[in-house]
Order: C-alpha cells, then structure tokens, then sequence
C-alpha cells in the first residue's frame, strides 16, 4: 500500500503548443464577443465603443504583460490565484481566486444564455431551454474528453468565426461606399463625439468593453498542460490580446459608421444584428447569428475548462475539498468532477439570469484580480526579488493595476453591491476555514519555499 509521502500528485498531460495556447485565448475572448455587448456598451458610452475598446485594450495589455511575468515565475493552473498567492500573500490569493472562480463560473453562463437566444432566434422550432442544455452537454462531454479534443475543435471554430468577422467588415466597408450609415470609411464620431461625449460615459463604456478582453487571462489556466510554460504563456497571453483587441475595435468602429444613431436599436440585446442586416441583408444577419452559435461552443469550452482547472488548483491548495476538487479523471487527465459541476449550474444559471447582470459580475471579479496580478508583479519582482527593471516590474504592473482599478469602480451599483456580497461570503468561508485565521492556508509554506 502506498503511502500519502510517496502517491504522486495528480498531474495533467503536457500537449499545448504556442500556437493552441493562442488559439485557446482567442476562443476564450471570441473574435466575434463584440455582439455580445455591442447595443448596451454603445449607448453606455455614448456611441464612442471604439474608443472605449481602445482604453480598454491598454489597460489589458498591461495586465496581460503582468500575467507572463507571473507564469514564468509560477507555470501553474491555479493563473490567478497562484500569482496573488505566491506574489503577495495567500489571503490575496484566496480572494482573487475568490472572485475569479465568480468570473469564470459566469462566463459559461453567458456562453449559454447568449448562444440559446440566438439559436433560438435562428431556429424558433427549438425552444431557448432545448438549446441551453444541447450547448451545455456538448461543451462539458468536450471539456471532459481533455484540451487536445477542445484545442482541435476550437481551432475549426475559430477559423469559421474570423471568416465571418471578415465578411461582415467586408459587407459594412461595401454598404458605406454605397451610401449607407456615414457614407464615409473616415469619421471620428466612433473615437470622439462631442455631442456625447464625457470621459465618464467613456470609461463606463470601456468598464463594459472589459468584458470582451475576459479570456486572455485564462491562458495561464493551462500552464501545466504547456508543452514550455515559462516562454509560451506570456507570449501567447500578450498575443491573443492585442489580436483580439484589433478585431474588436474594427467591428465596432465600422458597425458606429453603418448605424449612427445608437439608441435606436430594436433589440439593444441582438444590436449587431440589425448592424449586419443593414449592411448585407438578411444573409449577412443569417451568418452573423451561425457564427455567434458556433462562438458559443470555442468560448463554452475554453471558459469553462479554465474555470474547472482553477478550481482543481484551489482543491489541491485544500482552500477547497480536495477529495472532489482536485479529482482528475483517471483516462482523460481532466478535472472530469469540476467540468460536471460547472456544467449543471451554468445550465441552471442561463435560465434564470439575465445578460446585462451576469456581464457586469464577470467584470467585477475578472478587474479585481487584474489588480492583484499587477500588484503581484510588483511585490514579487520589484520588492521581494529585487529585480528593479522599472517598466517591466514597476511602472507598466502599475499603469495596469491603477487603469483597472478606474474601470472597476465605474461598473454599475448593481454589480458592485453583489460583488462586494459574494466577497464578504469569501471572508466568511475563511474565516471558518482557518478558524478564525488561526490555521494559515497550505499555500503560505510553498510560497516562503519559493521566496
């Protein structure tokens, strides 16, 4: 009988490659996720979404040049809570994964609920429910079968979806130079409207565009099934978010020009829509809608297999009931326990939530723990380590850390209210975990080895 010193930890299988780890961070943001927000963050930002993906992209950039610090210092699936934990304390590392678990459990959610809405608008014969559980059941058999399935299937998927995102640039390049909309390619109205303007509509707006960026950060999930953990994972993270973020300032930048007025939207929910129609008619909308389907299935998987491995880390750390957490299935090498249960309640939650609160909830935690990778950098590199390179260890960790910041204390009262609930509900559950903080997490011993 083996010992618990001598049974080997459950380990996942190395297969992932610079180039799946890209593609993967890419499925996770979608290059079509602009359809996801686009009506609300519009208005939201007074017709200038452009704009406000613009300042949203650098604030994500930075943060994401901070997530590739961290993993070469810490090439493991925990991302978030690992670096926080490592980097500042474990009690950091306890609420940021706190908070990420919210973020990543949501974002198949609204994979779900966004892909149902609009497969059922494709095809009304299929109920919204029938299409919330085809869509769950397909992501979750995927993400148990192991991320070499997911990495292939996502590879297919995001093709189609770049192929679609070209087409509908494309046809809105095509209906302008007819006349439609602006009637002009050059405008400054989606980058600067005085009409509208005010810098407190733009930083709302870029608060939601926030959103459309919550992905790159999941690349770092899959560091202990990179094939070079310390190289890939910073470049692919920095890579996915600038490709992603030209892609979405493009979409949105053009669909301002076809459709001026963007409070005039039938259905602020399915904004893009009308934008394609209007550009291409009704077989550009058609497209539109297959692609948004097929986006469901690229960011179902990724988001919900990064979420299942940030809970395997926090089970492993026994910041979680190990015994079910940490559980990886014996053939597949996947946290098959973790996949099941973010499948059920991301089914459960897309009947019963609404798109615009669930939003704002993932931005909420997916911000927070922008901050403390960016403060990690800086405690760990600049501070502990005394590394004192400025811009990579001190003032771009900073400029992220504060730009994020800014855009989290602009998301809605809604959001923060329950935000600031789910991390009281944190507080407490440690509380009674470490016994009134008598007891330290497991974490803080493998974090004085490491320092």
């Amino acid at each position: 009988m083996k010992t618990a010193s001598t049974t080997p930890a459950p380990a996942m299988k190395r297969v992932l490659t610079l180039r799946d780890l890209w593609i993967y961070g890419i499925a996770f943001m979608l290059p079509i996720a602009p359809a996801y927000i686009y009506g609300f963050a519009s208005q939201t930002s007074g017709g200038m979404l452009a704009a406000a993906y613009l300042v949203a992209m650098g604030a994500m950039i930075f943060t994401a040049m901070s997530y590739g610090h961290m993993s070469a210092a810490f090439p493991s699936a925990g991302s978030t809570f690992t670096y926080a934990g490592k980097g500042i304390n474990p009690y950091a590392g306890f609420f940021a994964g706190w908070l990420m678990m919210l973020d990543y459990v949501l974002c198949p959610l609204i994979v779900f609920m966004v892909g149902a809405t609009y497969g059922n608008a494709l095809i009304p014969e299929i109920p919204y429910g029938v299409w919330v559980l085809l869509i769950g059941t397909v992501i979750t058999a995927t993400n148990i079968r192991g991320v070499e399935i997911a990495s292939k299937t996502n590879l297919v998927l995001v093709g189609f979806m770049f192929i679609v995102v070209l087409f509908f640039v494309i046809m809105c390049v095509r209906a302008l130079l007819g006349g439609t909309g602006e009637g002009t390619l050059f405008s400054l109205a989606p980058l600067y409207n005085p009409a509208s303007f005010s810098l407190d509509s733009l930083v709302s707006g870029a608060a939601i565009a926030c959103f459309s960026f919550m992905g790159f950060d999941s690349i770092s999930t899959m560091a202990e099934e990179s094939v070079n953990p310390r190289r890939d994972i910073g470049r692919a993270t920095v890579l996915a978010c600038v490709t992603c973020g030209a892609v979405y300032f493009i979409q949105s930048y053009v669909s301002q020009l076809i459709w001026p007025d963007y409070t005039s939207f039938a259905n602020t929910d399915a904004a893009l829509f009308e934008v394609a129609g209007a550009a291409g008619g009704q077989l550009t909308a058609a497209l539109y809608t297959a692609a948004v389907v097929a986006a469901s299935f690229t960011c179902g998987i990724a988001s919900q297999s990064s979420a299942a491995r940030l809970l395997f880390s926090m089970g492993r750390e026994h910041l979680l009931p190990r015994r079910w957490f940490a559980y990886i299935h014996p053939l597949y090498g996947t946290p098959a326990f973790n996949v099941l249960l973010l499948g059920a309640a991301g089914m459960i939650g897309a009947i019963v939530l609404n798109i615009p609160v669930v939003t704002e909830l993932i931005n909420f935690g997916g911000l927070f723990g922008f901050i403390c990778v960016n403060a990690a950098v800086i405690r760990y590199y600049y501070i502990v380590r005394g590394e004192h390179r400025f811009f990579r260890h001190l003032l771009f960790p900073l400029i992220g850390a504060v730009v994020c910041i800014y855009l989290w204390i602009h998301l809605s009262s809604l959001a923060l209210a329950v935000g600031f609930t789910w991390m009281a509900a944190g507080f407490v559950y440690l509380l009674l975990f470490t016994k009134g903080f008598r007891d330290k997490p497991p974490v803080l011993q493998d974090l004085k080895e490491k320092l």
